[in-house]
């Protein structure tokens, strides 16, 4: 039974955390262990063991727990933060997140983080990097005046525009403090001060209430990427993996999708390779890996954004782009005969795995 819950609410552990374990005690009573990131999952599971008409110890830790206190929220406080599998830095870099991002705290371990980003991906991240806040701390957040960074990559200086305070990457949300003629006082998570030109910023309310009206708008954002390096979990304008790219450039567009290109994959508007092709449109991601067959099952490994033409582009090596076409000087037979077919996800807009920044409650 507990397997079945956990399959349902928890089918994927990037996304949720759900174990659970259990044993007798000596005078008979059942002892329900383990932790898990969602109070509906525990509330079905000791439903379901309510008719066993035996004592029930509830072991079973809810994240995060009452002992982390108040502040069980927080803010990534470096242009670009990297989130591990685990808690040290010699575990697996899974993800990164930017200047800005609001982070859930489920679990904290020695100096580190179990955090969960906005797109309900779990991973470690070294405590320093955070600003931790409590609910009202982060409301006081959402609702102040903030601006969204657009340069790919700038050093900030203080507020006399001396001193390197900091870099900012495409993305970062700051709060401003103060507004000059040219140039605007912000404000990082940690209250450390900084300027920017007014140019290198777009109000956040502005930002997301902005609509995708024309695909070719995500192009022009991808092709900003071209050459940048291939980097395994970079979700950044310093570098990204081929999900982290597509994610990256949905996001400067106000659209937050999930994270890794598996997870991508089962969200949005199905086209199948056998509709072929032609049935793609501008800002389709297009998936890649291996077919089902020999006894073996369908294993998505990779994540483009289609343009026209026959063209897409991805992070493979370097962003850069190919084409289906076997015409085309930068035909990719590799790509074209691993292709699994697409995801629409303008028309999408919304649904799970799909939600736009304006729509989203930790904004």
């Amino acid at each position: 039974m507990s397997q079945k819950i956990g399959n349902h609410f928890a089918p994927d552990r990037r996304e949720a955390i759900y174990t659970t374990s259990f044993s007798m005690s000596s005078n008979g009573n059942l002892i329900v262990s383990g932790e898990t990131s969602l109070p509906e999952a525990k509330l079905a599971l000791f439903s379901s063991l309510e008719g066993l008409e035996i004592h029930l110890v509830d072991s079973l830790v809810l994240l995060p727990e009452q002992q982390m206190g108040d502040k069980i929220w927080g803010l990534v406080n470096l242009s670009v933060v990297n989130l591990r599998s685990h808690p040290k830095h010699s575990a697996e870099l899974v993800s990164q997140a930017i200047m800005g991002t609001p982070v859930k705290i489920l679990n904290q371990k020695n100096s580190w983080c179990q955090i969960q980003t906005p797109d309900k991906y779990i991973a470690w991240v070294d405590k320093a990097a955070l600003n931790l806040r409590t609910k009202e701390q982060m409301m006081n957040w959402r609702n102040a005046r903030r601006v969204v960074c657009l340069p790919h990559f700038q050093i900030a200086k203080d507020i006399k525009g001396q001193e390197t305070i900091t870099d900012i990457v495409a993305g970062s949300i700051l709060e401003v403090k103060e507004e000059r003629a040219n140039y605007l006082l912000l404000n990082l998570p940690d209250e450390r001060s900084i300027r920017l030109n007014k140019a290198d910023c777009i109000d956040f309310d502005l930002w997301k209430s902005k609509e995708v009206k024309e695909p070719s708008i995500l192009t022009q954002v991808a092709k900003e990427f071209m050459g940048r390096p291939y980097l395994w979990g970079g979700t950044s304008s310093k570098g990204v993996d081929c999900s982290g790219f597509v994610k990256s450039v949905y996001f400067m567009n106000g659209i937050i999708i999930a994270r890794d290109a598996s997870l991508q994959f089962l969200h949005g508007e199905t086209i199948s390779p056998e509709q072929g092709f032609e049935k793609l449109v501008e800002g389709d991601l297009v998936f890649f890996g291996r077919k089902a067959g020999d006894g073996k099952s369908q294993k998505v490994t990779h994540v483009g954004m289609y343009i026209k033409d026959g063209e897409f582009i991805h992070s493979s090596g370097r962003v850069k782009i190919n084409s289906f076409d076997p015409e085309a000087e930068n035909f990719s037979n590799y790509r074209t005969v691993s292709w699994l077919g697409g995801r629409k996800i303008l028309n999408r807009l919304g649904e799970e795995g799909i939600v736009k920044v304006s729509e989203h409650p930790w904004y």
